[in-house]
């Protein structure tokens, strides 16, 4: 029988191998779900393809209560932080024991659940508890994509949603949520502000640094424009990476040979290698890619998987091309 996924709040195990390494945790943006933000056309990737490329994974997707507009719900008043708490909560609660809870975990997250992830972190790494495994401390790698570190370069998303709110008065706008995708949002702000410090601890605190991809979107997404451009999607010191695809296009894969699924996957592996070699006892720091570089004076970005591509336009886009391991792989 073959498996049946649907979006609903909380933990949901969709691949559990006999000998994990890692877990590997996606969490879903506004208006999003825990299925739906990463399917197309029924290829539902962290189940159809992923446990295929890295099969030694424990692959799992959260959900919360992100509905842009629903009917006199009480999550309308719900916060940010407060989802980053359920999120650390649901991940404790699966992760308790004794062989997973200090297993790494790499978060692959969209849009929103970027900020509800990092805010997850900081709650974690300030809990104060011998006994607990923190979750922050565990964390080897977070993949962003399209997630609004700056905030939003327009407020076109926070308009849209206010008209609708206009033509049907019934419908409850979660104002708090649009708030952080504004620019100069009072909580993202200090967001920006802490979430690179944590980063920055963690690399010189004596353990091993959190490997971080901030992914951002080439193309617009209708006439909304490009819903977190590059400048805001992206974190001072890490890599910013170009992917071919719209706001809610950049997390959906349609085979093993989709351009964006390679660009993704790419990363993914080469994080779950050095786990494996970190394990292993073996040399994290051993080259193990060849690289093929382009710069181009497009985007400043990093575009694994491909040398140039096309947009709408008819104009090339040019970035950073890597292959890991043999061009066979």
């Amino acid at each position: 029988m073959a498996a049946t996924f649907k979006d609903d709040t909380g933990a949901e195990t969709v691949w559990k191998p006999d000998q994990a390494i890692v877990d590997i945790c996606f969490v879903h943006g506004l208006g999003g779900g825990r299925y739906s933000t990463w399917t197309k056309d029924e290829v539902f990737w962290p189940y159809n393809l992923l446990p295929k490329d890295i099969p030694d994974a424990r692959i799992i997707t959260w959900g919360y209560h992100a509905e842009v507009a629903h009917f006199l719900s009480p999550d309308s008043k719900v916060r940010v932080r407060d989802h980053a708490k359920s999120l650390l909560n649901d991940l404790n609660g699966l992760r308790a024991a004794p062989e997973t809870c200090t297993r790494p975990i790499i978060f692959v997250a969209h849009s929103l659940g970027g900020i509800v992830c990092a805010q997850s972190l900081l709650q974690s790494s300030g809990i104060e508890a011998d006994d607990i495994e923190k979750l922050s401390d565990h964390t080897s790698a977070l993949a962003f994509m399209g997630t609004p570190f700056e905030g939003s370069e327009t407020t076109r998303w926070t308009s849209f949603f206010e008209k609708l709110s206009s033509l049907f008065p019934v419908v409850t706008i979660n104002k708090t949520l649009l708030d952080h995708l504004k620019i100069d949002s009072h909580d993202l702000k200090n967001l920006g502000d802490d979430f690179p410090k944590y980063l920055n601890n963690r690399s010189g605190s004596g353990g091993r640094p959190a490997h971080v991809a901030c992914f951002f979107e080439e193309r617009p997404t209708s006439t909304l424009g490009h819903i977190v451009p590059r400048e805001s999607a992206g974190l001072v010191g890490h890599d910013s990476i170009l992917v071919p695809d719209n706001h809610v296009g950049i997390c959906k894969f349609e085979n093993f040979e989709d351009p964006k699924y390679k660009i993704v996957l790419g990363i993914l592996k080469k994080w779950v290698e050095e786990i494996r070699k970190a394990q292993k006892g073996e040399d994290v720091n051993k080259p193990a890619l060849q690289a093929n570089t382009t710069m181009g004076k497009n985007y400043g970005g990093t575009q694994i998987g491909q040398d140039n591509s096309t947009n709408k336009s008819g104009h090339n886009v040019h970035g950073q091309s890597f292959t890991f391991g043999s061009k066979d792989a």
